[in-house]
């Protein structure tokens, strides 16, 4: 029996190797070719010319610090750079969520194993295409396995770099300050100031000042929303227009506002209640992912990458659990759906513009949700359980 899960654990990590090595092998024949990563790449070369990070909106949306991290990509060939960003995505996804399935919820190999083989049809479009969001999961894995043990600092390293990345990640950020506002409210300030301080030292300083300030106005001057009707963006304000609810961008700030207070307001709750720490960990991770698939700023099809691991955690524990029919059936529902989804933006030619179609994935994190409280519910059943008597057990 030993033998056959160490068989699944090993066939399961030889698998998802197997796939990085086809990515990598047809990235190095044909660099650049369904590839975001050149423009990870030129970022990094302008970093070192000193030239303009942020041209057009919506080109480049990473932090100045991000461009002086992927600068050596661009001292070596293109096919080289692909093959090694490849790498370096497929090595640290399978260590940073063993991490945390070990971390949170004690997994075994097989758990893992289950693990792992759910996220990789919803992640592997992402490696192929070279997208930093598998970056942003790693960091948010690693920073709610810190927190589960007390690693402060790891922790809002992880949190306060997830920023520089792409800016709407401070949501998991100040949810992690609500549900451990006395260590980690400093420390995530300290970090950010001191990643801020070090990108000082990567290039001349003035130049780097002005490139953040570039970045913010870059950011700042996206209107993509404001364009169309219905939006650029699969997200609630897409729901809101299909549904007919006119709404106008000042009102939807105000509807971004509050779904992020109703996060927080769950977490403080979850906090001051005393849940479990992995429960609030992984609500808090969810709950952030959610806001930014939901509310954030710019929610496109690959986005939805981020929701592979939490869909996944709750597809386990309602098939692990016969007592939660309906966490099972929701997530499993759920889930499918994300892959349906990813399959049909993927593999299919879809007409743009086609809002409906644009409308599944929000749908889809709104099941989410559901699922979430249904798991929520029986985390918290559990705790409110009393143990069982030592004449129980042996009676069992």
């Amino acid at each position: 029996m030993i033998v056959g899960k160490s068989r699944l654990f090993v066939g399961t990590l030889g698998l998802w190797f197997l796939t990085v090595v086809i990515v990598c092998f047809r990235i190095y024949t044909h660099p650049g070719w369904h590839s975001v990563f050149p423009t990870y790449r030129d970022a990094g070369a302008a970093w070192i010319r000193q030239a303009q990070l942020y041209g057009a909106p919506g080109i480049f949306l990473y932090s100045p610090l991000v461009a002086a991290f992927f600068s050596p990509f661009a001292l070596i060939s293109q096919n080289v750079a692909e093959v090694l960003w490849r790498l370096l995505l497929g090595v640290a996804l399978p260590l940073s969520l063993w991490f945390n399935a070990r971390t949170l919820f004690d997994f075994s190999k097989t758990q893992f194993s289950c693990l792992f083989l759910l996220i990789v049809p919803l992640t592997l479009s992402s490696l192929n295409n070279g997208q930093a969001s598998i970056i942003i999961i790693v960091l948010f894995l690693v920073a709610a396995a810190a927190a589960s043990q007390s690693r402060w600092f790891t922790c809002a390293f992880c949190a306060a770099f997830a920023i520089y990345w792409k800016i709407y990640p401070i949501a998991f950020a100040l949810l992690l300050i609500v549900v451990f506002p006395k260590k980690l409210i400093f420390q995530i300030l300290l970090v950010l100031i001191g990643l801020f301080v070090v990108s000082l030292f990567l290039q001349k300083p003035s130049y780097t000042v002005q490139q953040y300030g570039d970045w913010l106005v870059n950011l700042a001057s996206d209107r993509r929303r404001a364009h169309e009707y219905y939006g650029r963006w699969r997200d609630f304000y897409l729901l809101l227009r299909l549904l007919g609810i006119p709404i106008s961008t000042m009102w939807w700030t105000i509807v971004e506002v509050t779904a992020g207070v109703v996060a927080a307001a769950i977490c403080f709750v979850g906090t001051i209640r005393h849940w479990p720490r992995a429960t609030l960990l992984l609500g808090a991770m969810s709950l952030a992912i959610v806001w930014m698939l939901l509310f954030g700023p710019a929610t496109e099809a690959a986005t939805y990458v981020l929701i592979a691991v939490p869909s996944a955690y709750l597809l386990i524990a309602g098939w692990s659990d016969v007592s939660q029919a309906a966490l099972r059936t929701v997530s499993t529902l759920t889930y499918l759906g994300f892959v349906s989804a990813h399959i049909l933006n993927s593999w299919f030619p879809v007409k743009k513009n086609v809002y409906l179609v644009h409308a599944i994935q929000p749908c889809l994190t709104l099941c989410f949700c559901a699922a979430l409280f249904f798991w929520w519910k029986r985390q918290l059943l559990k705790k409110a359980e009393p143990p069982c008597s030592a004449s129980e057990t042996s009676e069992m």
